[in-house]
């Protein structure tokens, strides 16, 4: 899991260019960015099956 975790960080770290974290603080940083991530996406997919309901 932490190896997911930190390529799914250095990913946006390069993809978006946000500041790197400071060092000792990368583990806090790679769950805080794919926790937001996964929430963004989560959050996107129950908006759409909503939307989608009304119809």
């Amino acid at each position: 899991m932490r190896r997911l975790t930190n390529l799914i960080s250095e990913s946006f770290i390069w993809s978006v260019g946000i500041t790197r974290p400071k060092p000792g603080k990368e583990r806090v940083a790679a769950l805080y960015i794919t926790a937001t991530l996964a929430a963004s996406v989560l959050l996107a997919v129950a908006m759409f099956l909503l939307l989608l309901q009304r119809l």
